[in-house]
């Protein structure tokens, strides 16, 4: 029984020693868990070492590097450069990123600018507010009026100078801020031109807030609806068709007209029995034809019209020259009659050089005179998906003939297989020159 109870004294105080020792080993595994917290807290409060800016700097550049490689399609060069820069600093991206937005930030202040530009360009400075009503606006144009207006800013100009004044300059060079408004509607006139090439009026409109001023003048838009429409221009109220717009810009948006940027094309194409083999009579071959109409519309009220087999590409270029005669072109003039433009075309003739003379050089009327050959088109303006005006749908197609002071005449069946819509494609190089001023 003493030995019994002896043993049975050891065990208990063994147990009790490997519970403490295994406490103990616990709280030893534990304390540097708690401590590691403290210490990352510590290198984040404490500022980074010289090792530690240079090797910032270093994964910046690499980081600038490869976004510079990115943006010029260099892809494959670029992850090189953003490997690099992940295993100097892992989080480069984050701190490439804030530093980018203290940046941006730190330029809207326009503190490196001179202080009387920095107040014109701040428009929510507290000065310039006082002679501007704070009453909202309706439309850009009296909102932009009314900041022009403003001395403070604009000093009673309509556009702003960026130059600094403090410098002392001894060219003679003008900025455009110090140019007339007379002038500035001169340039706007070749700008525009005779082509009327209103899209860069647009883009010059959406400069600055002067600018947009000065691309919705009336005068230029309504000599632009006057080269369109000419004499059937009318007013803003009162018009046939009993609409009313609310500006010259207005009418010229939304009433019916062509468009002068490009051309309309047509592509037709049918099928066509070709002719028996002399060696199988059972063999009819069949031929697929292929044909372009094209036609563009000038703003002084001529037009041309060509049929060819070629492709687009190829088919605007031969309408491009305007004063060189071909004979697969034929010209003509155009009226606008509310949606429906009619069109009198000719072929392009040469003048013969057996033609009589009369007094002091003038040329007597031919034969070519009293016969000739016209085609009256009447085409109907339509909208599509994609662009205004951008259709024209056939309604008439007429062959008037003159022979020996004979008129005939003979209407074509106008189906949509042989007659589909032309399409409006825009044409670039139509108005790259300006030869004369919007007048």
């Amino acid at each position: 029984m003493g030995d019994t109870g002896s043993s049975a004294d050891y065990q208990n105080s063994a147990l009790d020693e490997f519970r403490v020792n295994w406490q103990r080993e616990l709280q030893v595994q534990n304390e540097p868990a708690r401590e590691q917290p403290n210490e990352v807290d510590e290198q984040q409060q404490s500022p980074l070492g010289l090792n530690d800016i240079e090797a910032q700097a270093r994964a910046e550049s690499l980081y600038r590097t490869a976004v510079d490689l990115e943006q010029r399609g260099k892809v494959y060069d670029a992850l090189a450069y953003y490997r690099k820069a992940t295993q100097i600093v892992p989080d480069i991206e984050f701190r490439f990123y804030e530093q980018q937005k203290l940046n941006y930030d730190a330029n809207k202040k326009y503190h490196n600018l001179p202080n009387d530009f920095g107040k014109q360009l701040d428009l929510n400075h507290t000065d310039a507010k006082e002679d501007i009503d704070v009453d909202l606006i309706d439309g850009l144009y009296d909102k932009f009026q009314r900041d022009v207006a403003c001395v403070d800013i604009y000093g009673g100009k309509m556009l702003l100078n960026s130059r600094d004044t403090s410098v002392i300059s001894t060219s003679h060079n003008m900025h455009i801020s110090d140019l007339p408004p007379e002038i500035m509607m001169n340039i706007l006139r070749w700008v525009v031109s005779s082509q009327l090439d209103m899209h860069s009026l647009e883009q010059f409109a959406a400069v600055c807030k002067g600018c947009y001023i000065y691309g919705r003048d009336e005068e230029l838009w309504r000599l632009a609806c006057s080269k369109v429409w000419g004499h059937n221009v009318g007013t803003l109220e009162g018009l046939e068709d009993g609409l009313s717009y609310g500006s010259w810009r207005d009418m010229f948006i939304r009433r019916e007209r062509v468009l002068f940027s490009g051309c309309y094309i047509s592509k037709t194409t049918y099928l066509r029995m070709g002719e028996n083999s002399f060696q199988d009579q059972f063999y009819r071959p069949l031929q697929l034809v292929e044909y372009y109409r094209y036609i563009r519309f000038l703003p002084d009220g001529k037009v041309l019209m060509m049929t060819s087999a070629d492709e687009p590409a190829q088919g605007v270029n031969k309408l491009k020259q305007l004063y060189t005669s071909r004979p697969d072109v034929l010209r003509g003039r155009y009226r606008l009659f509310g949606n429906i433009v009619t069109l009198i075309l000719q072929k392009s003739q040469s003048r013969p050089a057996f033609a009589q003379r009369h007094r002091r050089g003038s040329i007597m009327p031919g034969d070519e005179e009293a016969n000739n050959t016209q085609y009256v088109i009447e085409l109907r303006i339509l909208n599509n998906s994609k662009r205004q005006f951008g259709q024209l749908a056939w309604t008439k197609y007429t062959l008037v003939q003159r022979r020996n002071k004979i008129e005939s005449s003979s209407e074509f069946d106008l189906t949509a297989a042989k007659y589909p819509p032309l399409w409006f494609s825009p044409v670039k190089s139509y108005h790259l020159d300006a030869d004369a001023p919007l007048a």
